[in-house]
């Protein structure tokens, strides 16, 4: 992680909200199964409003990954989209024979999560 000040008067742009991505993983615990996934797109969102929509959506015994939207500037369900993850990755899906240490790491931290989590 890099930290840097910055004069404000760089701020080319400003609004209120973002763009996110939320990938839902269900299913998967048994043998030689994959994981169900519910891909959505959330716009137009802050932070607070993303994590309330998961705490009261989110199924039991799910994962799930947030990532942030880097373009495009207007994403739709139709355009392919640019995502930073936030929380997780699309790693659930990959077998784990297949996964590097970091896709593994990533893996545990989100089964772990599962019916652990209270978000705030």
């Amino acid at each position: 992680m890099l930290v840097q000040g910055i004069d404000e008067r760089r701020l080319a742009r400003e609004r209120n909200g973002a763009d996110f991505v939320v990938f839902i993983y269900t299913g998967g615990d048994a043998p030689q199964t994959s994981w169900a996934v519910d891909s959505l797109l959330i716009t137009e969102a802050v932070m607070s409003e993303v994590l309330q929509w998961l705490t009261d959506n989110l199924p039991a015994g799910s994962c799930w990954s947030l990532g942030l939207v880097h373009g495009p500037a207007q994403p739709s369900e139709d355009t392919d989209v640019d995502v930073a993850w936030i929380v997780g990755s699309d790693v659930l899906n990959i077998s784990p024979s297949d996964r590097s240490r970091d896709q593994q790491l990533i893996a545990q931290e989100m089964l772990a999560r599962r019916d652990r989590v209270v978000l705030l």
